[in-house]
């Protein structure tokens, strides 16, 4: 990053953030293509569609829980991130929540009240995020439990 000229700047932690967390996105939606009946697939190009069409109306729809639980994944991952942010931000300016959050716990004293009200406005677009993916975490859990 220092060679890159990527310290302190969000390209940087972005770029960090993208590398670590596209192994476990491209594992997870693997895993729930290779679930999509290949008939379905078939039976599209024979009406018409080309790959490009098959995977916009037909695979990707179907795919829509197992890409909704896979962006929230890959959301809390980096919303919650914290040796990363550390490592390659040394401004303050450049501090993310946690990092930030950890900044208000000194060695000399603690200000816990501080910290809890901080800590619960932290929390609240990830509460927000999981109400609105409810929907299709639910729908995830149910397809995945169902089998034939």
């Amino acid at each position: 990053m220092k060679t890159l000229g990527l310290l302190n700047s969000h390209l940087g932690l972005i770029l960090a953030y993208c590398v670590t967390a596209l192994p476990l996105c491209v594992w997870m939606l693997k895993g729930f293509f290779d679930t999509v009946p290949r008939e379905l697939e078939e039976a599209a190009t024979l009406d018409g569609c080309n790959q490009f069409q098959v995977f916009t109306k037909v695979v990707l729809p179907l795919s829509l829980p197992a890409v909704a639980v896979t962006a929230l994944f890959s959301f809390l991952a980096a919303w919650n991130e914290f040796l990363l942010a550390l490592t390659f931000n040394t401004s303050n300016d450049m501090y993310t929540l946690p990092v930030g959050l950890a900044s208000l716990i000194s060695a000399t004293g603690q200000a816990w009240g501080d910290f809890a009200a901080a800590s619960i406005l932290v929390s609240l677009p990830v509460a927000l995020l999981f109400l609105f993916f409810q929907k299709f975490l639910i729908e995830g859990l149910a397809a995945g439990g169902v089998k034939g």
